[in-house]
């Protein structure tokens, strides 16, 4: 009995110990503009809250979203934009700054405001996560689509998180599959080789309908998706 209670108590004491410390590892990503800072914890739980997004896209036109991003912005004026992700956020720079006075910023910045248990995400700014609209799909266009959206999920998106990006899959349409790069991806120099030699690869290798991989920006595809939305009225 004094042994099981000894190791209650350790156990107990292993478990006090480990909510005092945060550990946060600064990684390097092909994008020397770009960082990743590594956190030993989920930061956006979407177990805990359905309605939080996989990840989150910040700039300056929508810091409001984030309060630890708009405490970033607010610190250096270097930082271009921030991809915050499940465990992880990485900080896009302008190429003319140093790492050596936003890094350490960025890192004080995180540690405090996790501490602190600040939000990551504005509440205000929370909904649940939007699928894509299949509703004008074939029968044969959803299919392909959901094997897209698998091979998504499981072997792409944590390959590209791993080096502090990430990737949306917008739509498929005629042999066509657009996405949107995010986070270290957007500015990195590596970015259309991972598309072409990496992404389109490995979806016209497994799905032999797709044809191209095309990297939609936000404003793009809210065009392309007018567009698409002005040829469906006409017919």
């Amino acid at each position: 009995m004094f042994q099981l209670m000894k190791i209650s108590t350790n156990i107990k004491k292993s478990l006090i110990t480990s909510t005092r410390f945060l550990s946060i590892k600064t990684l390097s990503t092909p994008n020397e503009n770009a960082l990743k800072f590594q956190i030993d914890q989920l930061i956006l739980n979407k177990f805990e809250n359905p309605n939080l997004k996989s990840s989150y896209q910040i700039s300056l036109i929508n810091q409001q979203q984030s309060p630890l991003a708009c405490k970033i912005f607010e610190y250096s004026n270097d930082v271009e934009s921030i991809l915050i992700g499940s465990n992880f956020i990485s900080v896009n720079k302008n190429e003319f700054a140093h790492w050596n006075q936003i890094k350490p910023l960025v890192e004080s910045i995180l540690e405090n405001h996790l501490k602190n248990k600040e939000p990551i995400i504005d509440e205000n700014y929370l909904s649940k996560e939007q699928g894509l609209d299949n509703s004008n799909l074939t029968e044969e266009e959803q299919e392909i689509t959901d094997e897209i959206e698998e091979l998504m999920e499981t072997r792409i998106r944590p390959t590209i998180q791993e080096d502090g990006g990430d990737i949306i899959f917008l739509r498929y349409k005629d042999g066509k599959v657009y996405v949107q790069l995010q986070g270290a991806c957007t500015s990195c120099s590596l970015s259309d080789d991972t598309l072409k030699s990496g992404i389109q690869s490995m979806l016209s290798h497994y799905i032999e309908e797709v044809e191209e991989v095309i990297n939609l920006a936000e404003v793009e595809f809210n065009k392309f998706e007018e567009k698409l939305k002005t040829q469906r009225e006409i017919r």
